[in-house]
């Protein structure tokens, strides 16, 4: 599959979505590529006004009249709700009208020739991803990640900033990985699964399992007090 966000020549993005996502994809399209974003696609009881950043914004019944698929490329960038379903939904309905989809990879990122990669996955900065590892379609990957050897990224998977994981780590379809989470060598993440921050995962998960950590509590001290109480102790 093409990585379209690398092509020499300018394309045309159709987006769907109108809010942050849609925004921050914009950004990086037009920052980070040499294409264009031609508009905005929505479902109807969201199309709230004809426009959006400058462009212009259709109901999704309307695409394939105002945006047809033979002249834009599709992109998909909503977030992890509902554990990844919506951005699969929409990524589906787009499918299913003929459009074909851009991929994203930021330009700090060496991915190409050594890594598959699928379509409608949006990649950003800086990656560390060893050889033979494969990313599978409408795959978001956060910034600062590290995907070790022959690991297997399944679809509508979505890697906040900072995951680890090990060499031979499957990430099975609609899994959510929090940031700085550590997924551990030959571990089988298991489709659904949701992966707080900064777990460890050394075992196989089952499907649709949650693995959090607790976060830091407070100290209950007074935050001015306890910088005292440090420069009396150094």
């Amino acid at each position: 599959m093409p990585l379209y966000a690398r092509e020499h020549r300018s394309r045309k993005i159709l987006i769907f979505g109108t809010g942050t996502g849609a925004d921050i994809a914009r950004r990086y399209f037009e920052l980070d590529s040499p294409h264009q974003v031609a508009g905005y696609v929505v479902d109807r009881e969201f199309l709230a006004a004809p426009a959006f950043n400058g462009r212009p914004v259709v109901a999704v019944d309307d695409a394939i009249k105002t945006f047809p698929p033979d002249d834009v490329l599709a992109f998909v960038p909503l977030g992890s709700a509902r554990m990844n379903m919506l951005r699969a939904e929409k990524y589906r309905l787009l499918k299913s009208m003929g459009y074909r989809f851009a991929t994203y990879v930021h330009a700090s990122n060496r991915l190409e020739g050594h890594c598959e990669i699928g379509e409608n996955c949006f990649i950003l900065e800086n990656q560390s991803v060893n050889f033979d590892a494969a990313i599978g379609n409408n795959v978001v990957i956060w910034s600062g990640c590290q995907v070790g050897d022959r690991s297997r990224i399944g679809d509508h998977a979505f890697l906040a900033a900072h995951v680890v994981l090990n060499g031979d780590v499957t990430i099975g379809e609609y899994v959510y990985l929090g940031s700085n989470c550590n997924i551990s060598n030959s571990v089988h993440v298991a489709t659904q699964s949701f992966i707080g921050a900064n777990a460890l995962i050394t075992q196989n998960t089952i499907e649709r399992a949650v693995h959090v950590v607790e976060a830091t509590p407070a100290a209950g001290i007074d935050s001015l007090r306890f910088v005292r109480l440090l420069k009396k102790h150094s």
